[in-house]
């Protein structure tokens, strides 16, 4: 048999699993962006009232912040979700309230603007991206379906994606999430934009109780990506079976 004929499917099989974890994590982020990554039960679980209090008082840019409620602090994280999937329109704009409604003040300053613009223009780039992978995948999984390649093994296949998850995430454990959250910042943002934020210089970190509530957010991103992986592939192997 020719060489390259045999390298075909397990080749294939690579970029079939790695496309279909791509495509699941896409369809998990979008799933979680429209409920806000379930920052209303975040928002009780990480004590973010709490920490609003403590650290409004201290910011050097703006005021008031401690006096926002839990729906304000939703509201607005609500705003910024919505901003950076609208290729950041809208950012500068946001202001926040008392609970009496009055505005206080607008709730990012120019760096964070930037930033934040910076945050939708990857998330346009990884749109493209995740609708690549999904083209590919299904693709591939006709080409399977119709029996032009021989497909991987069922058990196998959602076997090594899932050791591939567990693998990356005790690596993750290991380097630490606070390392790898920042050096992801380093690679992908431009070198001359401020992605750090203090709380006393950040009503956005504030908000989101930077990086705690990005972690979180992941754990939760990663579980829904592994279910919808799986479900993906037991159906498409029993539209293969019927």
């Amino acid at each position: 048999m020719n060489p390259y004929k045999r390298l075909l499917p397990p080749l294939s099989w690579g970029i079939y699993s790695l496309c279909g974890l791509i495509c699941a994590f896409f369809l998990s982020w979008l799933l979680l962006a429209k409920v806000n990554f379930g920052y209303a039960l975040l928002h009780d679980v990480m004590d973010i009232q709490q920490h609003s209090h403590h650290y409004g008082p201290q910011n050097r840019h703006r005021h008031g912040f401690q006096y926002t409620s839990k729906g304000e602090h939703i509201r607005l994280f609500a705003e910024i979700n919505s901003a950076i999937h609208n290729q950041g329109k809208g950012l500068a704009e946001i202001q926040y309230h008392h609970p009496n409604g009055k505005v206080i003040d607008r709730l990012l300053h120019r760096a964070e603007v930037i930033h934040l613009q910076d945050v939708a223009n990857l998330l346009s780039t990884l749109t493209y991206l995740g609708g690549a992978a999904t083209c590919i995948w299904l693709m591939l999984a006709l080409i399977y379906r119709f029996n032009l390649v021989p497909e991987p093994n069922l058990k196998q296949h959602i076997g090594s994606m899932v050791s591939l998850l567990a693998f990356s995430a005790l690596a993750i454990l290991i380097i630490g999430p606070v390392k790898v959250f920042y050096r992801f910042h380093e690679w992908v943002f431009p070198p001359d934009h401020q992605w750090f934020f203090y709380y006393q210089d950040s009503l956005m970190t504030i908000l989101m109780k930077a990086p705690d509530l990005f972690g979180a957010i992941a754990i939760l991103m990663t579980a829904l990506a592994v279910l919808i992986f799986i479900a993906l592939n037991l159906a498409l192997h029993y539209l293969k079976v019927r």
